[in-house]
């Protein structure tokens, strides 16, 4: 996160060139190849940025700057005027994209910004994923998000770890590699992108043909809500329906009895 309490950030270096970036964050149908299940754009100032995490998750943001393969910012002024700034920077053959959400009141709650800083973090690792290991392939996502639990979100988080093979004991970083089997059978050998612990799991799984997961604990007061999320890539997406059947079946099971 930021030093400013009321912005969050994040930054990564891309093996792609700025114009390459920049379509993955202007264009909806290179949007949904990493980030969102769907999204639409009308360039320009004065369009809009509509996206959907399906489930009634769906929102419309006006664009405020738009400044090819340099700037551009999103920014809603209703309620508040949260805005997500994209400051893209070629660099030595390489591109650093660094994102600063911003226009968090001064009672922003701590929960949900950890949230947003962990989140962001793991989708623009999913971006750096795309764009060097799939660059114009398409993108299956099989998902769960489990009904709300009263319960802690590290409680949560530590069930989740369990059910997918990690030991909920152990003490995980960024660049850790992994290799786990989950309750239902399925291995995963990867390297670990994002932790943030009680909320965030994210990486990328090597011997899935580099796709994506992403275990989440959604924030609640008093509650939360576990999610995992796991990006298919090429011919691996016919896999997706089964594979979503297992992820419905680990997590609910993770929380049977509650």
């Amino acid at each position: 996160m930021s030093d400013k309490p009321n912005e969050v950030t994040a930054e990564i270096t891309i093996n792609a060139d700025a114009d390459t970036v920049w379509r993955a964050l202007a264009e909806g149908e290179q949007i949904k190849q990493w980030f969102t299940l769907d999204a639409r754009v009308t360039p320009g100032p004065g369009g809009s940025v509509w996206m959907s995490f399906g489930e009634g998750m769906e929102w419309e943001t006006p664009i405020e700057i738009w400044e090819p393969g340099r700037h551009m910012r999103t920014a809603d002024p209703a309620p508040v005027n949260l805005a997500v700034d994209y400051f893209i920077e070629a660099r030595g053959g390489e591109t650093v994209l660094r994102l600063v959400h911003s226009g968090f009141g001064a009672d922003a709650w701590e929960d949900e910004l950890e949230t947003l800083d962990g989140g962001w973090r793991a989708f623009l690792a999913a971006l750096k994923n795309y764009l060097e290991h799939h660059r114009g392939e398409s993108r299956t996502v099989a998902y769960f998000r489990h009904p709300v639990v009263v319960l802690p979100r590290p409680d949560a988080f530590a069930r989740v770890l369990n059910a997918f093979g990690f030991d909920p004991r152990a003490v995980l970083h960024s660049g850790d590699p992994y290799d786990v089997t989950t309750k239902l059978g399925d291995r995963l050998q990867g390297t670990i992108d994002v932790v943030k612990h009680g909320v965030n799991l994210s990486g990328r799984v090597e011997n899935w043909d580099n796709g994506f997961l992403m275990i989440e604990i959604e924030p609640g007061r008093g509650q939360c809500r576990p999610s995992a999320w796991f990006s298919l890539y090429g011919a691996n997406g016919s896999k997706a329906p089964a594979l979503q059947a297992r992820l419905t079946e680990l997590l609910t099971g993770a929380f049977a009895g509650m």
